[in-house]
């Protein structure tokens, strides 16, 4: 059962992005930083690996309030310009971009200064982190261009849907590999299990170890950076107490829809299973419901009446098929039975 939800998912995910691959958009087109309406993207099925491409620098973090909205009146919002070399190759207004695991669009590019300007939406700021960078630390963040589906892919699925922040709890050397401790809330938890995929700051990451004790007990996972990855990586600047944004395999939460929808199904015809056995109990005379002595008898079906008639009805009250020597026919070998128990018995033998 397990194997058909999971190939559920992962045709559902597929019929999504059917057509595309993963692999790096073929546009080249570039624009510089001035007032461009914004260009459609070739592909709007567009996804991310979770192998970061590079780190980049936050530039700047503005809040403005003479945005201008579709009908075009003013509203305020908020936006982030980030340095990047290898994420501005292919770049084009409109394309989309992880930044620390966060899917945003483009809406200007430098190419020049190799530097591209996204906006943060309310929904944005309250479900990660990238509202608490500060842009005179030269905070970094991890940086990595959408890909199409078709060609290979090195991490897992990852939407750029960040569920929810954690924070890490604890952190330790073991040997060459760099061990992080986070604490995640309980509602996420379900969709967290060892061995599994998830994305920490838009990284391909594997669980370690998993502890979900409820909604007021305690709810962390592990997981570990071999040293490759601890150098290209912005997670390992991060010290006890820092927050990293997650997004959990959506795998898990295809599969946990399409269980629910499943689960009553199945009950609905675990139901009928059992009422079909009832009336077939019935049927053969079977009374194994556990009734009392209260019930009445159970009921046999008579194939030439077409009727039900209970066990203590006499069916033959005149002995109709009595012959002379007071012996049953039986009809299984064209003889007569001296027992009158014997009568719808085959005899064996019989001549």
């Amino acid at each position: 059962m397990a194997s058909f939800l999971v190939a559920t998912a992962w045709a559902v995910l597929a019929l999504s992005q059917v057509g595309h691959g993963f692999a790096p958009a073929t546009t080249s087109q570039r624009v510089t930083n001035r007032p461009t309406p914004a260009i459609a993207s070739p592909s709007s099925c567009q996804m991310f690996t979770g192998i970061v491409e590079e780190m980049g620098e936050v530039l700047s973090l503005e809040t403005k309030d003479d945005m201008t909205l579709w009908d075009g009146s003013k509203g305020s919002g908020t936006e982030m310009v980030i340095k990047g070399d290898v994420v501005m190759d292919g770049a084009y207004l409109g394309c989309s971009i992880s930044v620390n695991g966060v899917c945003l669009t483009a809406t200007e590019l430098d190419v020049d200064g190799n530097t591209f300007k996204v906006g943060l939406a309310p929904e944005t700021l309250r479900k990660t982190n990238l509202g608490t960078y500060v842009p005179q630390s030269k905070q970094k963040v991890n940086l990595e261009r959408a890909s199409e589906i078709g060609g290979r892919n090195s991490g897992h699925f990852v939407q750029g849907h960040v569920d929810n922040v954690g924070t890490i709890s604890d952190r330790w050397v073991d040997e060459n590999s760099l061990f992080f401790k986070i604490s995640f809330p309980y509602e996420y938890m379900r969709y967290v299990v060892p061995k599994g995929f998830i994305a920490i700051d838009g990284t391909s990451l594997t669980v370690c170890d998993v502890k979900s004790e409820g909604p007021d007990g305690e709810n962390w996972f592990t997981f570990m950076l071999v040293e490759y990855t601890q150098q290209k990586i912005i997670i390992p600047s991060k010290e006890v107490g820092d927050t990293v944004n997650i997004e959990v395999d959506v795998l898990g939460k295809y599969s946990e829809q399409a269980w629910g929808a499943f689960v009553p199904k199945m009950e609905a015809l675990e139901q009928k299973v059992k009422e079909l056995e009832a009336k077939v109990m019935r049927l053969e005379g079977g009374n194994t419901g556990g009734t009392d002595s209260t019930d009445p008898k159970p009921e046999t079906w008579v194939r030439k009446e077409q009727a039900f008639y209970n066990e203590t009805e006499d069916l033959n009250p005149k002995r109709e098929n009595r012959d002379n020597t007071g012996t049953d026919w039986s009809p299984g070998w064209s003889r007569w039975a001296d027992d009158p128990s014997l009568k719808w018995t085959r005899i064996q033998g019989g001549g």
